[in-house]
């Protein structure tokens, strides 16, 4: 009976364990970090198959490797984040900056303390993000695929003293003065391979050490590769810090959780090298780009195959399909040069009468215009008479008329004459009317003077 027990319970255990693992399968390594980033951000296709994150929740100003702590460790310098993503892209990939969509971290499967590069002289320290043309191999450390230079904005600038304080994000130097402290700095870079992982050694420990007075204490780095004992949200430990390291083959194999990760894809490309970029995760992108090119030359190789099959096929339908036409054309061209050739018989025949009857119409018309000339010439030759006898009569006329202009012109003279004449008469006859009037009166005043003579020799 107890074994019984004990067999049903390691049953049960191993069952849940089982389900367990099956069911956070999806939130281990590769699956942890997409689901881990989307909330904080978007997932991009940059090109080449390649797909970045891009954080869109950030205040004003934001930059990587900002708001968190540098701790001294068996590994070289660590960037402990206070972000709640900062475990996974401060340790992982690259950043990169683009005018159009701003910073931009692009996943790659080595860890690192932090991929960052740095610059200092006697009285600053500063250091920035990794940009994407740096890759990393164990004999030779950073090796760099394309000449870049980090603008001296991305880069955070401190002093010494200030170095390792938990709020150094609180004692950067000014925008206004980076460029000075930047040309004045010597760039450093130093990673190399100890115990299986990438160590940063960055800046010299005891230069930092003697430049900021302080005594710099090494941490323990507690490493873990299961997402499930990882907490972000911790508690900080003075002496020890825990960070996430994940399996590669793991990555590799988790990317499947990219399936059920919403990516935005714009025509609107950012303007880095892809094609510089030698990260394992680009090439991994490349090498599946080009399996999907051999799959898709493959299908296309087949698709073509069935296409010239279907094509020849098509073809030998058609020439069946043609010389059927062609016979049925044949006898139909046959039957239409019959008709046509009996057509023409009766064509020539008819051709004969029109050309009889056009004849006979041509002689007609021009007996018609014969004769409708011969009119008009007799009408011309009439009118020509009528207008002829027309003047004649006219200049009778005119004759005529000037002859009893005469006449009554010489009727007319007469008559003036006439009057003269009686004009003149009246005028003697009243001069000598005169005369006698004036004759008389003369009498008749002598016969009144004799007559008062008398009178007065009377009395």
């Amino acid at each position: 009976m107890k074994k019984l027990i004990l067999i049903s319970t390691f049953l049960i255990l191993g069952l849940t364990a089982n389900a367990e693992t099956s069911t956070n399968y999806y939130h281990r390594v590769g699956g942890y970090f997409y689901t881990n980033l989307t909330p904080y951000g978007t997932w991009i296709e940059i090109g080449n198959g390649v797909i970045a994150w891009r954080p869109t929740i950030m205040v004003r100003g934001w930059a990587p490797y900002k708001l968190g702590r540098w701790i001294w460790t068996d590994y070289g310098w660590y960037w402990d984040s206070y972000e709640p993503f900062g475990h996974i892209v401060f340790h992982y990939g690259r950043w990169y900056f683009d005018d159009y969509y701003g910073w931009i971290w692009i996943p790659d499967y080595d860890w690192a303390p932090a991929w960052v590069e740095w610059r200092y002289d006697d009285d600053y320290i500063g250091w920035a993000p990794l940009h994407p043309y740096a890759v990393f191999s164990i004999d030779f450390g950073i090796r760099i695929t394309y000449e870049y230079y980090v603008p001296y904005t991305h880069w955070h600038f401190v002093t010494y003293k200030h170095f390792c304080n938990p709020y150094v994000y609180n004692y950067y130097i000014p925008e206004k003065h980076k460029y000075r402290v930047y040309g004045r700095t010597k760039y450093r870079n130093d990673y190399r391979y100890y115990n299986g992982r990438v160590r940063n050694e960055g800046v010299d420990f005891d230069i930092i050490r003697k430049r900021s007075g302080q005594k710099i204490v090494k941490r323990d780095l507690i490493t873990s590769n299961d997402p499930r004992d990882f907490e972000n949200t911790r508690i900080r430990d003075e002496d020890r810090i825990r960070t996430f390291i994940a399996d590669r083959n793991e990555i590799e194999r988790d990317r499947d959780a990219l399936r059920d990760i919403k990516i935005e894809r714009s025509e609107r490309r950012p303007n880095i090298e892809m094609d510089r970029v030698e990260l394992a995760e680009v090439k991994r992108s490349r090498s599946n780009d080009r399996n999907e090119v051999r799959e898709r030359q493959t299908m296309e190789k087949d698709r073509n195959y069935q296409r010239e099959e279907k094509e020849r096929v098509r073809i030998e339908t058609e020439q069946r399909e043609m010389e059927k036409r062609n016979d049925t054309r044949q006898l139909e061209e046959k039957k239409r040069t019959d008709e046509m050739n009996r057509t023409r018989t009766n064509d020539s025949r008819n051709f004969e009468k029109r050309k009889e009857t056009e004849n006979d119409n041509r002689i007609d018309r021009e007996r018609e215009i014969r004769t409708e000339k011969n009119e008009s010439n007799q009408n011309n030759r009439s009118f020509e008479f009528r207008r002829n006898d027309n003047t004649v009569e006219q200049q009778r006329n005119d004759v005529k008329r000037n002859q009893q202009i005469e006449k009554r012109n010489n009727v007319e003279y007469k008559r003036n004459e006439t009057r003269t004449q009686e004009i003149n008469r009246n005028d003697t006859q009243r001069r000598v009317e005169t005369n006698r009037t004036q004759t008389q009166q003369q009498r008749n005043d002598s016969e009144r003077s004799r007559n008062n003579n008398t009178s007065g020799r009377t009395r």
